[in-house]
């Protein structure tokens, strides 16, 4: 076998999972997009990374690739599978339980099997445990991600500052590049040794976790890279869960057991019935008593 070929074109957290799998099928060929370049690089087993650049065609795209022995599709959209068909061979595919998942939201059933186990079903070897990035030393200090995607996964930014005081120390709050004016805004109510970290890549942020040994935030990709890293991760959940299959028990949680959730796959710009108490009546207490040993 000359090595395989393994696509994820995003999102974040999605490509971060993939290194529980990546180290069983070195050497291997990352596909995924420009902006992802410098975490898949960074994947167990990953040799050589293609990404898809901004107004680039799929086809220019599997012109730049040799067909391997082993195809991985891990994404299984719409795109992969086209890039699958200009590559030809034969692919294997993650199953995705979009059916499943939709269910789950709506009627509150069981939820999906977890995303590395089926990643690890379609590549045909077993899942590693994180860490899958090593960083090297590590600091002591705490790195807060307040941000997400979607405005229901995010926790009041007056209790990000609540809980930053509360904890002290070296606090590095990290966000993208569209989240500076919410990280520079914590910090700077934090006071103290805070600062904010927010940018396009991903080099700073890899740069504040090997500073940290926990990391507290959101649902969102930068909590996937965290514990990717092998710091101790405290993730607050809202519209999604703990169960929903992307942790696996690599975080604790912080949540309330509602009867509402899970109400979205992924989180959304408003709360379904209006009250978003999954956040609003989550309070620092609760959080503190997660961080406890």
């Amino acid at each position: 076998m000359n090595g395989a070929l393994v696509v994820r074109f995003s999102s974040l957290g999605d490509i971060v999972l993939t290194g529980a799998v990546t180290g069983a099928l070195a050497p291997v060929t990352y596909v995924t997009l420009s902006r992802f370049e410098t975490v898949a690089s960074r994947l167990p087993g990953v040799e050589r990374v293609v990404s898809l650049q901004p107004g680039e065609s799929i086809g220019d795209l599997a012109a730049r690739l040799e067909r391997q022995d082993l195809q991985i599709d891990l994404h299984a959209s719409p795109r992969s599978r086209a890039l699958s068909r200009k590559v030809g061979g034969q692919w294997r595919r993650v199953a995705r339980y979009d059916l499943r998942r939709r269910l789950r939201v709506a009627f509150k059933g069981a939820p999906a099997p977890p995303v590395v186990s089926r990643y690890a079903a379609a590549a045909g070897v077993p899942s590693a445990k994180a860490p899958w990035i090593e960083l090297g030393a590590r600091g002591q200090g705490t790195v807060l991600v307040p941000g997400a995607a979607h405005a229901t996964k995010r926790w009041p930014a007056s209790r990000w500052v609540e809980l930053g005081r509360s904890l002290g120390g070296a606090i590095h709050v990290l966000g993208g590049p569209d989240e500076i004016d919410l990280c520079t805004a914590i910090a700077a109510g934090i006071g103290g040794e805070a600062v904010a970290v927010a940018e396009a890549g991903f080099a700073g942020a890899l740069a504040s976790l090997a500073q940290a040994n926990r990391a507290v935030g959101s649902d969102s990709g930068l909590m996937h890279l965290a514990a990717a890293c092998g710091l101790q991760c405290f993730t607050v959940f809202g519209p999604t869960t703990s169960a929903d299959g992307f942790w696996e028990g690599r975080c604790t949680p912080i949540e309330l057991d509602l009867f509402c959730r899970p109400c979205s796959r992924f989180g959304g710009s408003w709360c379904p019935i209006g009250d978003h108490h999954c956040m609003s009546a989550l309070s620092l207490e609760t959080a503190l008593g997660a961080l406890q040993p």
